[in-house]
């Protein structure tokens, strides 16, 4: 019986070790590219070793250096051996490592065939052969491309049509395009065009009265006011309200009646002469509230997870409602409401209602929001002036705005008008007239009218000051100005920013500075250490060095300080901390020791006073060495030369450098919120305090 067992296990390995040697053979021929019988060797494996056979077929029929070649069955064999890997066992997976058949790799090649069968459909570049790619190849990475351009090319077409009824068919047939939102636009834009074609007053006003749910019918209210209006006259301002008061522009023909009555003479006097003359304007009362507050300064304030406003002195409060607010900007503040975001003025009333999933504050009176899942861009009324089917649209800065048109990059103006189509694949907000973008991952720099300043050649393009770039190219960094001339050459792996006239540059783990002629202030360059790219920077003069023998500050002339480095030293002050063992000790800046090794923690002197105590507490001494705050706090953060955030025990306060509470420890954090006014954070509440008048700032107490 014994016997009988050993033979079938000596059949059976027998039989495994002839498998193997075949899929072997097979890899063997293949790697010496013996395609004939490579693919023998593989196809007699099928049944034993699928997933390797497979994966070995589909190399064979993707090459094109044998007559074997066939893309379609390349897809077939990889798309077989990818659905059949996960039930292989170890053994088999350890088996095949030895042909470097593994998941990684057959993904990979997935993908190169995937790839290969992408460039044959452009090439042939018709709807069809697109299609057939998204059919049979949807595990590839240019699906979503594939789709792109086979709407794409029905989208074109129905382009050179002309007609709304293309679009129409087109809609109906790819309702999920990424033109979809185009095809739209452009169905209802030619019903728009052909009934407003001789742009006559009239046909403007039966357009609205025919197509009362058009989008275009905001545009022809807007033409049948500015139409009425365009002497811009009181006159023809009152008789536009009087005649079309269900038109969308009646609050701005309010709006402008009144800027035009008062255009002379904007005075309270004038404002209730035009009250007296418009007994019907319908703003008047919200308009004298708007004129009295309007530099009135307004803080958001939180109580018991809701928000609402408060002026300085705490009388005038805006309503403690809303879940989230934010400050004011030009005129406007950000609220939240039920999980949407608006806008309110200063009076407290809604101006844009809480729609939007997102916004962002007011920027040259637009702002952009997120309305769905899209984006775009509102006025000051809340009017779209960009509709909201972008993925990504930019703050508007200096006029224009850029968004996303699938993966590529355009910038609209201030009307919504696209200034620069989208062609781009990366885009930032302009900047002193420039603005950095790429073409195909490569950077330059254009200006408003897309006009290249600096070429599209670099990985890599940062702003470093207003007329200097960062430019990174084959893998190094350098200095460039908006010409895109070379201020010094392409060496560094890292740039740092310029303070006091140097900035750190860094190559093959050593660091030197630089200025921006391009010279550098060290003969010898010194070893990188951890955090030396904060550390090393110059402040006031001098940067802190870790040189073999200890720590020294380097001056700007490339000079050490101090005779002899230090276990430890502390940043440029009248006096400096040095370190010794774990004591720190107080040196003048020749040098010479004033206060002895008395503190396991210290800061070099800023103005009078410096941190200094036994860590983790600390405290505040004069240069005398006597401590006018105790060692008992957390943390002392300066606020001023007279004041400090100072945290114990886990909450925060604010004390003077003579160690009076200024503000109690109650606080979960204190923070500056401008010059002259500071945040306070309790669990319950968030209000302010102002430093001048040393008072709260928060609703009154009722």
């Amino acid at each position: 019986m014994q016997i009988r067992i050993v033979i079938l296990i000596l059949i059976v390995i027998g039989a495994q070790n002839v498998g193997a040697c075949k899929i072997k053979r097979g890899f063997e021929a293949l790697s010496v590219y013996n395609y004939f019988d490579a693919k023998r060797a593989f196809e007699k494996s099928l049944k034993r070793d699928e997933v390797a056979a497979s994966y070995g077929l589909s190399v064979i029929y993707f090459r094109d250096d044998n007559p074997f070649h066939n893309l379609d069955s390349a897809r077939n064999f990889i798309q077989r051996a990818t659905l059949n890997f996960g039930q292989l066992t170890f053994k088999d997976k350890l088996k095949y490592d030895e042909f470097n058949v593994d998941s990684l790799e057959i993904y990979a090649h997935r993908e190169k065939v995937g790839g290969a069968l992408f460039i044959r459909a452009k090439e042939r570049n018709t709807v069809e052969d697109f299609q057939t790619f998204i059919d049979r190849s949807a595990w590839s990475i240019h699906k979503d491309s594939a789709i792109y351009l086979r709407d794409e090319l029905a989208y074109e077409n129905a382009l050179e049509k002309g007609k709304s009824a293309y679009f129409d068919a087109f809609l109906k047939n790819y309702p999920s395009s990424s033109f979809k939102v185009d095809a739209r636009a452009n169905y209802d834009r030619l019903i728009y065009q052909e009934r407003t074609e001789s742009n006559e007053f009239v046909d403007y006003v039966a357009f609205t009265r025919d197509f009362p749910e058009s989008p275009y019918r905001s545009d022809a209210e807007d033409h049948i006011f500015e139409m009425s209006t365009a002497t811009g006259s009181l006159e023809a301002y009152k008789t536009f309200i009087r005649d079309y008061p269900e038109n969308r522009n009646v609050s701005l023909a309010w709006k402008r009646l009144f800027s035009t009555y008062l255009q002379e003479d904007y005075s309270s006097a004038s404002i209730k002469h035009f009250m007296n003359e418009f007994t019907d304007y319908p703003y008047k009362e919200d308009l004298e509230i708007q004129l009295m507050r309007s530099d009135l300064l307004m803080y958001p304030i939180r109580y018991r997870n809701k928000w609402g406003y408060t002026d300085e002195s705490g009388a005038y409060t805006i309503p403690i409602v809303y879940d989230g607010a934010q400050p004011f900007h030009e005129g406007l503040a950000i609220i939240l409401k039920d999980e949407k975001y608006g806008f309110i003025d200063k009076t407290g009333s809604i101006i844009i209602e809480p729609i939007f999933e997102d916004a962002y504050q007011m920027s040259e009176g637009h702002a952009v929001v997120q309305y769905g899942d899209l984006w775009g861009m509102i006025n000051r009324s809340g009017e779209f002036i960009v509709d909201p089917v972008y993925e990504d649209v930019g703050n508007l800065t200096e006029g224009l705005a850029y968004f996303t048109k699938g993966d590529t990059y355009g910038y609209f103006d201030r009307k919504g008008k696209v200034r620069l189509k989208a062609q781009y694949t990366d885009a930032n907000d302009f900047e002193n007239g420039k603005a950095i973008v790429s073409k195909n991952g490569q950077f330059g720099l254009i200006d408003a009218f897309g006009t290249t300043s600096i070429p599209f050649k670099y990985d890599r393009l940062i702003q470093y000051d207003s007329i200097r770039y960062l430019a990174k190219l084959g893998g190094l960094w350098g200095l460039i100005n908006e010409n895109g001339d070379s201020l010094f050459s392409f060496a560094y792996e890292f740039i740092g920013p310029m303070k006091d006239g140097w900035a750190i540059v860094t190559k093959d783990e050593v660091f030197n500075y630089i200025n921006g002629a391009g010279e550098l202030l060290l003969t010898d360059w010194v070893e990188t250490y951890p955090e030396y790219k904060q550390l090393a920077v110059f402040q006031n003069g001098y940067a802190k060095l870790q040189l073999e023998k200890g720590y020294n500050l380097l001056d700007t002339n490339g000079r050490m300080l101090l005779q002899r480095s230090r276990e430890d030293v502390g940043q440029y002050g009248k006096y400096i901390a040095v370190r010794k063992s774990d004591k720190w000790a107080f040196l003048t800046r020749t040098g010479q020791q004033v206060l002895g090794y008395n503190y396991t923690y210290a800061e070099s002197f800023e103005g009078k006073f410096a941190k200094a105590g036994g860590a983790p507490l600390i405290g505040l001494i004069n240069k005398t060495g006597n401590y006018v705050i105790e060692p008992y706090f957390e943390q002392l953060n300066w606020l001023n030369d007279t004041l400090l955030i100072t945290k114990s025990r886990g909450s925060y306060g604010v004390l003077t450098t003579e160690g009076d509470t200024l503000l109690p420890f109650s606080f979960v954090s204190v923070e500056p919120y401008s010059p002259m006014v500071l945040e306070l954070e309790t669990k319950e509440s968030l209000y302010y305090y102002h430093l001048r008048s040393h008072k709260y700032i928060r609703k009154e107490e009722e």
